[in-house]
């Protein structure tokens, strides 16, 4: 995130998640996969987030370890997994905005029972940082989103989908929203959620869909783009941005 911010990022979207002991830490699997962390002690790997307490999670290398996939990653030995308030901590005066993805899986009873919670200790994390001026709620769980708005209206929620899977006849991801009221009409349906963005994946980013989201007053920002050729296409139907693995060739175009 440091790195990104180095290169001149307007916005960085990170995923969160709650601990056994309701401490929100970003990270992106409900698990610690093996391909991506290191014991140092007890071995956690496999293991849920939700499972483990921050101070079992703070046992775990979580820079040591890179994936064939990113060949540009780079290892930092030690490095933990950090808590949310640690991440606004360790950015300090960065005039970025945060686009904050709740992890929340609506098929898991558990992350169902735990949104709420998650949510809150968001918010309060946004608000000690003061950055609570320069964040998005992001989630595919648009339960999420609708508390969020009663908790704060001036707070601009992004919602995000896959169509055709979150968005979908009888999908349980769009809270009171229901998919028949607006049929293959994904702008339509956030506008209703009351949504500042909404954040389809790349595949699903029409210019249709660009068009009626901006006649709505929303912005749309796809995922993830690492494609120059896919960034352009974008770029050329009005996405008002994107989400990429790649941010300073991104930035370079």
């Amino acid at each position: 995130m440091r790195a990104a911010i180095d290169v001149g990022v307007p916005a960085i979207e990170l995923d969160v998640l709650l601990t056994a002991d309701d401490q929100v830490v970003v990270w992106h699997d409900p698990v610690l996969h093996p391909a991506k962390c290191r014991p140092t002690g007890a071995d956690y790997l496999g293991a849920r987030v939700d499972e483990l307490t921050l101070t079992q999670l703070r046992t775990v290398d979580a820079g040591s370890a890179t994936l064939p996939s990113f060949p540009r990653q780079r290892a930092v030995p030690g490095e933990r997994i950090p808590t949310l308030a640690e991440v606004f901590a360790a950015t300090t005066g960065a005039p970025i905005w945060w686009v904050i993805e709740v992890k929340i899986d609506v098929t898991d009873p558990r992350d169902r029972a735990a949104r709420h919670t998650l949510l809150n200790g968001v918010l309060e994390a946004v608000t000690d940082a003061g950055v609570r001026d320069r964040v998005f709620i992001h989630s595919f769980d648009w339960a999420v989103l609708q508390r969020a708005r009663v908790l704060d209206p001036h707070l601009p929620v992004s919602a995000l989908a896959v169509v055709g899977e979150t968005f979908a006849p009888r999908s349980k991801w769009l809270g009171t929203v229901q998919w028949d009221d607006h049929p293959d009409d994904l702008a339509g349906a956030a506008a209703e959620l009351g949504a500042s963005v909404v954040s389809p994946d790349f595949h699903s980013c029409t210019a249709e869909l660009v068009e009626q989201a901006h006649a709505r007053g929303m912005a749309v920002l796809p995922w993830t783009v690492n494609d120059p050729v896919i960034f352009g296409d974008l770029a050329d139907i009005g996405a008002d941005g994107v989400v990429t693995d790649l941010p300073d060739e991104m930035l370079a175009l």
